[in-house]
């Protein structure tokens, strides 16, 4: 009997999760077609096949909502090992900003939507945005110390100073493509440039010629990139 009583709980639990990834999925479809101001409790539940309480119970209102996809959008990133155990770290951004584009493509339009949104709702003063803008900025922190770890940096600039710095070039070329002014390609680019540039005011004298290789080795008709050798 309690062996009966465990797998019936296991498979409640199991169904619970599948509605609620197929809620979340909805509600991505859904801003992809038409935007976050789209997004409404009682159209969800209906595309999602689930009721109105159910998303409630699962998830929570609308806000709670939005801030589990701003999450989800975030999270993935987090706990990346930016340089790996054999990787060249100059590299180490690239591969980064490779393996977001990976990430993003064929959901082009829904990241397109939740970046507006999340950044509107950062300037109105939206407790979850500004938490998922320093999420973000974490990131960024991070990658500096392991870099500045790795011997790549020197540490004169300091990583939280730096991080914001690659952040906010990273949020530049987000807003550009966001807005239609670049394309997917340009926007891999702009996050490659924006960082590396970043990344050699602070870089030592073994690594600052390779990130300058690397910037000019970025360069496309839209961002030209021209430094000379310190």
């Amino acid at each position: 009997m309690a062996e009966n009583a465990a797998r019936g709980r296991a498979t409640r639990t199991a169904n619970m999760a599948m509605r609620r990834d197929r809620i979340l999925d909805t509600a991505r479809d859904i801003i992809a077609e038409s935007g976050f101001e789209a997004l409404g409790i009682r159209e969800l539940a209906r595309r999602a096949g689930v009721t109105v309480p159910t998303i409630y119970n699962l998830i929570g209102n609308k806000s709670a909502l939005v801030a589990q996809l701003f999450n989800d959008t975030i999270s993935p990133f987090e706990d990346l090992q930016f340089i790996g155990e054999d990787d060249d770290p100059v590299g180490a951004p690239e591969r980064f900003f490779e393996n977001l584009i990976a990430w993003m493509r064929g959901r082009e339009n829904y990241h397109r939507a939740e970046f507006l949104a999340r950044e509107h709702l950062r300037k109105a003063g939206d407790a979850v945005a500004v938490e998922m803008h320093e999420r973000v900025i974490g990131i960024a922190i991070e990658a500096c110390e392991q870099l500045r770890n790795a011997g790549v940096l020197l540490g004169a600039v300091g990583t939280r100073q730096l991080g914001e710095l690659v952040e906010h070039q990273v949020r530049l070329a987000f807003h550009d493509w966001a807005h239609g002014a670049v394309n997917l390609e340009q926007f891999r680019r702009r996050l490659i440039v924006g960082t590396y540039l970043c990344l050699a005011a602070d870089a030592s004298s073994e690594y600052h010629p390779r990130f300058i290789e690397k910037l000019r080795s970025c360069d496309s008709d839209d961002h030209v990139v021209r430094l000379g050798d310190r």
